[in-house]
């Protein structure tokens, strides 16, 4: 009890996204939503009310994402005694869209940028290890994958009771999209601070990945239950053992 009232003190302090934050992410958005729906502007000619009708769900989509995945981040950050900083990553924002135009729209990947954590002094006080930890670094980058998962998952849901919704697909893959594309091991991103965190959680974070996409995509009633109940066990072990594992 004490800790969750520390938290919400913690959150009521220190949770906000900085102005340099906003100043990426909202132009990141409507590019990410763009390449998502760079096919969807009429099939045969340019439809421009059904185009610009797919670029604004495709805005709510991405919005929703980004911000609830860096929220779980910088909350899980506040938990743990540090402050997270969305970094974003204008380069991998260039290379993704000239990925999307040059495959006609088929690969629209997701390379934004990650996370970076900073040690809160006082708010560390009487920690184990009190100093910086890259296991609880690499933590954080993988509470953000797993807001992507849970999102994606909801998306899925929705997408099974209302097949070939426009929303609900498109919510689902680019949540996908987004924790596979997080994954990756490259220095802007966060796959790599769960590397180097661990060896043994950066395994488990590909394996996440690519399970729960196919459970998902396959879109079978198998597929879905079993992903619930995946993501159930591991909530539930999280909760009651933590998450402490080691290089």
């Amino acid at each position: 009890m004490r800790r969750e009232s520390e938290l919400r003190e913690r959150i009521r302090d220190f949770f906000r996204f900085e102005r340099q934050e906003l100043n990426f992410l909202i132009p990141a958005i409507l590019i990410v939503a763009f390449s998502f729906s760079y096919n969807d502007w009429g099939e045969a000619e340019l439809d421009l009310a059904e185009g610009l009708k797919n670029f604004l769900l495709l805005i709510i989509i991405a919005a929703l994402s980004f911000f609830a995945r860096i929220s779980c981040q910088k909350i899980y950050a506040l938990k743990e005694g540090y402050k997270a900083e969305f970094k974003g990553w204008w380069l991998g924002i260039i290379i993704a869209f000239l990925i999307t135009i040059l495959s006609n729209g088929s690969i629209p990947l997701i390379l934004i940028g990650g996370i970076t954590a900073s040690l809160m002094v006082r708010q560390r006080l009487g920690e184990f290890r009190y100093g910086f930890s890259y296991l609880d670094n690499a933590k954080i980058s993988l509470s953000g994958i797993v807001a992507n998962i849970l999102l994606s998952l909801f998306f899925g849901l929705g997408l099974y009771f209302f097949p070939d919704n426009y929303f609900f697909l498109n919510g689902m893959f680019l949540n996908l999209m987004m924790a596979a594309c997080s994954s990756f091991p490259l220095p802007q991103l966060e796959g790599l601070n769960i590397y180097f965190g661990s060896r043994t959680l950066y395994l488990a974070t590909i394996i996440g990945v690519v399970l729960f996409g196919i459970l998902l995509w396959t879109q079978i009633q198998i597929g879905l239950i079993l992903a619930i109940v995946v993501m159930a066990i591991i909530t539930i072990i999280q909760l009651l053992m933590g998450t402490g594992i080691n290089r």
